[in-house]
């Protein structure tokens, strides 16, 4: 066998031994794939499955978001038991609270007694005094909302009449109950919480209803009682007052304790919204109804 021909033969042989090895190696990841789409698919189908039984799951990212929320949230407005408390440090408590947030208010404090709910000791005390409303709600929203374990167990309040006038002030009385617990981890210094600003309304004991009171500033502008309409645009009504004087008023134009409100073309009429007694009422006069309504 010549040299040539040995070389032929051994590179037809490691040619076929390649290919071979091609197919062998092809054949077993082919293999592989369909074991890989298999697995796909079952766990495809599976998780099919738990997302019909359990919808929710979906959700997911919406939960955990509720979940971090609800934990800012308590940890907001949770309540700390101290390890202990006496008369001095709730006064000093409630001093502070003033100092801070209401430093109108003046109150007087008495210690009742010392009781317990199973491992719950609890102080309670009598809380008078008297202050600006608005200041009164201040104190009150603190001693609810700030870290420590304070119960107002009742409240009593009345207005402050000075020769039969209220001056804008309270008198109250508050049962308050100081909460500790002798096995409590003990606490460092407990800040005061950074609570927003919160503002009563209005005054409860200030009646917003009233009888018609005299305003010179109202009296500087048109009474539309002793008034009548003498002339009507889409946009304007043509008033005059008892003294003779035309006065031209547009939307939204003052007169006395209101403005006007709304001008109806069509009809011929003009209405005015009115607030003489603290509730605001709607006064129609119509074109050329030169006549007073009641009031």
């Amino acid at each position: 066998m010549n040299y040539a021909l040995r070389n032929t033969i051994i590179l037809t042989v490691l040619l076929i031994l390649v290919f071979v090895g091609f197919l062998l190696g092809n054949t077993s990841s082919v293999k592989k794939l369909d074991k890989i789409k298999l697995v796909y698919e079952n766990n495809s189908k599976q998780l099919e499955e738990l997302l019909a039984a359990h919808p929710d799951i979906k959700d997911h990212d919406r939960f955990i978001e509720a979940l971090r929320d609800l934990e800012k949230k308590v940890k907001r407005e949770s309540k700390l038991i101290p390890q202990q408390n006496d008369p001095t440090i709730t006064y000093q408590y409630l001093l502070d609270i003033c100092d801070n947030y209401c430093p109108d208010l003046k109150f007087n404090f008495v210690y009742n007694r010392l009781g317990k709910i199973e491992d719950l000791d609890y102080y309670t005390f009598t809380v008078t005094g008297s202050a600006p409303v608005r200041s009164f709600y201040s104190f009150i929203y603190q001693i609810e909302r700030q870290y420590l374990l304070y119960v107002i167990e009742s409240i009593k309040i009345n207005e402050d009449v000075e020769e039969g006038v209220s001056n804008g002030s309270v008198r109250f009385t508050l049962i308050l109950n100081a909460y500790f617990e002798r096995t409590a981890p003990e606490l460092d210094e407990i800040p005061f919480r950074k609570l927003k600003q919160k503002n009563i309304e209005y005054d409860p004991f200030y009646s917003r209803i009233h009888a018609p009171l005299p305003d010179e500033e109202q009296e500087g502008y048109l009474d539309v009682h002793s008034s009548g309409m003498i002339g009507l645009t889409p946009n304007k009504v043509f008033m005059k007052d008892k003294f003779g004087k035309i006065h031209i008023l547009a939307l939204g134009d003052k007169v006395a304790y209101g403005t006007l409100g709304a001008i109806s073309w069509k009809e011929q009429f003009a209405v005015f919204q009115l607030n003489e007694i603290g509730v605001t009422k709607d006064k129609k006069i119509y074109l050329n109804e030169l006549k007073e309504e009641p009031k």
